[in-house]
């Protein structure tokens, strides 16, 4: 399966606001264009369009925060596939490459995200592609970790 990610250029960004998640997740899943405005802010935060072969199925965002514990370095905020696109594999494919990405990555001890308790099927998914649920939360979100080998 051919997935990439590219960063939200003036090129992509229309295909990327034009995705949205079933109804089921929207109260789980930032819009967006929330995601992308983040990045305008926040300048460890990067926003990737998903696309197969060339067309944008859905939307990540990485953040790196060099001031953080090596640890707590990396992580990844933001993760849908529109809602059409699902239930293909492309988002196995997706966090897979989103972890060989910052697994390349020479000081990457873990990669982090955090999840709705409220929201089984994401934390089942993120458990499948090698995810371990901790006992931290951050706000109100369990905190999940991924080792790279």
């Amino acid at each position: 399966m051919n997935i990439t990610l590219e960063k939200v250029t003036q090129q992509n960004i229309r295909d990327c606001v034009q995705l949205n998640v079933g109804e089921s997740q929207q109260e789980f899943v930032a819009k967006n264009v929330n995601t992308i405005a983040w990045a305008y802010v926040d300048p460890n935060f990067t926003p990737y369009a998903i696309c197969h072969d060339r067309t944008v199925i859905g939307l990540l965002a990485i953040e790196d925060i060099p001031d953080n514990e090596p640890y707590d370095r990396y992580w990844i905020p933001r993760f849908m596939i529109g809602e059409q696109f699902q239930g293909k594999g492309y988002g196995k494919h997706a966090m897979q490459a989103a972890i060989d990405m910052l697994s390349e990555k020479a000081n990457c001890e873990r990669i982090r995200l955090s999840v709705w308790p409220e929201n089984p099927g994401a934390i089942e998914f993120y458990k499948k592609v090698g995810f371990i649920v901790t006992d931290e939360m951050l706000e109100d979100e369990i905190v999940m970790d991924y080792y790279p080998k």
